[in-house]
Formats: structure tokens, C-alpha cells, sequence
């Protein structure tokens, strides 16, 4: 019981109706509650030894302020736009803090070549930053392979092999299968998507011991809303699924894509 309630939260519907043995009053509860966002959007940045400013490391377009770590992994999250439309958009973590590098929309979006290049310009940024942080680690580049995203994947891996660059390029199938499934888990996720969104709430989930999550986020409002808008429901085998940030509950389909990802894949 106190496993579920941490997990879940007190007033989610699931732990009311089996914890409590109530009746749930309104909908499914938040995959990531409000309050968990905006307390990784508000917490300090760490300073000290090993602590550097990013504005302060001399490379060309770095000019946030948030604090990261010396040898900190970068990586990138990538969400390709479907045929041109919704968002194109870029994330980049740098150990614990996620930050947005690049969104835009329209048809220009429909060109796999041009959204490859702009791709492969935040991975020459990521591994500039990786050299000025003396990190260990080769740049991870995860993208939404769906759609323009299949071409756009297929051609950084080819650079990739000819040694245009030297990022890791994790081509992602929301549709799939989760990767990890653990039975004894409180949720086990449907889809990749799910196990997706259910990671990031897990990084979120403020730990009892420090009253915060693992994860610091220098994203704009309208990241906030999104990540804190999706409701997470079960379907009739018990698998914790997010459901459509429109159009109400996942129905039909079940490989139906939610267009907007946690920030970093």
C-alpha cells in the first residue's frame, strides 16, 4: 500500500478506489503532477568545484546559465515533425539539467535533408560542449523514427559511419514494445511511449529523503504544460498507458503516437 501511494500519489484515482476502496471522483490522475514540474523548473543549480556555468565556458551559442558538471554525458532528444506539421523540436541534457535547443513548425519541417543538417549542427554543439567538459562519454542522439524521422535517422547513422561525427544515433520506435519490463513493478508500461513517459515521472518524482526529483529543467512554460498534462490511465491488462493529450483516452489503435515526448526521448 505505501509502495502504490508513493508511486501513484494520494488523490490519484487509482490508489482512492483500490487503497482507499472509494469511489474516484472526475478523471484519471496526471502522469507528472504540476507541482513535480515546477519544482524541477525552480530548483538551485549546484556550485562549486567542478561546476561550470555554461555561459562561462567560451563556446559559441552557449549563453544559459544554469550550472553543469565537469564530465557530465550529453545527450539529445529528438522529435521529428509529422509531414510538416506540429513541432520539430531539439532537447539537450547535460547530466541533470534538460534544456530546449531548437522547435519550430511548418512545412519546412517536411525536408528529411534539412531537418538532418539542423540534427547534426546540435550534435557538433553537443560534442564541443563534451570536449569543453572533458566528458568521457560519446554524445547519444535518441530520435522519434516515425514518419520524416526514419530518413533524417537513417542519414545521421550514415555519417556516423563515415566519421562526419562521432555521436551514438538511437533511432526510437514509440510503437514498440517496452525494452524493460519488470513484473513486479507498480506500472508496467504498455508501449515504448509509456515506458517513456513513466521514466521521466520516476526522475521527477521528488525523492522523500530531499523533497526533490533528480532532474533540473531550464524549459519554457509551454514545455511545463505539456509534460504536466498527459493522464496516466491502465488498460484491461493492467498496463499503465498515458493517454492523448487530445481527443481524450488512447482508443482504436493502440499504436497511435503522443506528439509530445518528455523532454530527451
Amino acid at each position: 500500500m505505501d509502495r502504490t501511494i508513493r508511486e501513484y500519489g494520494e488523490d490519484h484515482p487509482y490508489v482512492i478506489a483500490k487503497v482507499h476502496a472509494k469511489f474516484p471522483k472526475g478523471g484519471g490522475g496526471l502522469a507528472i503532477p504540476v507541482t513535480w514540474v515546477e519544482e524541477a523548473q525552480n530548483s538551485d543549480d549546484p556550485t562549486g568545484p567542478g561546476w561550470h556555468r555554461l555561459c562561462d565556458l567560451g563556446l559559441e551559442g552557449e549563453t544559459a546559465e544554469h550550472t553543469v558538471r565537469e564530465g557530465a554525458w550529453i545527450r539529445l532528444g529528438v522529435d521529428v515533425a509529422a509531414d510538416g506539421g506540429d513541432e520539430f523540436t531539439i532537447y539537450r541534457a547535460i547530466g541533470d539539467a534538460i534544456e530546449m535547443r531548437h522547435a519550430s513548425s511548418g512545412t519546412a519541417n517536411d525536408n528529411r535533408v534539412k531537418v538532418a543538417e539542423k540534427i547534426f549542427d546540435e550534435i557538433r554543439a553537443a560534442q564541443r560542449l563534451a570536449q569543453a567538459l572533458n566528458s568521457p562519454h560519446p554524445v547519444r542522439v535518441k530520435i522519434d523514427k516515425n514518419g520524416i524521422g526514419h530518413g533524417a535517422t537513417s542519414m545521421l547513422e550514415v555519417w556516423a559511419e563515415n566519421g562526419t561525427h562521432q555521436a551514438q544515433i538511437v533511432g526510437v520506435m514509440v510503437s514498440e514494445s517496452p525494452s524493460q519490463d519488470d513484473p513486479g513493478a507498480v506500472m508496467r508500461p504498455y508501449r515504448k511511449r509509456d515506458e517513456m513517459w513513466l521514466v521521466t515521472r520516476a526522475l521527477l518524482q521528488p525523492d522523500p529523503s530531499t523533497g526533490s526529483g533528480r532532474l533540473r529543467l531550464r524549459v519554457d512554460r509551454q514545455a511545463g504544460i505539456q509534460l504536466s498534462t498527459p493522464k496516466l490511465g491502465s488498460n484491461t491488462a493492467g498496463s499503465s498507458i498515458i493517454e492523448l493529450l487530445r481527443g481524450g483516452p488512447r482508443s482504436g489503435d493502440p499504436d497511435r503516437t503522443q506528439r509530445a515526448r518528455p523532454p530527451g526521448c
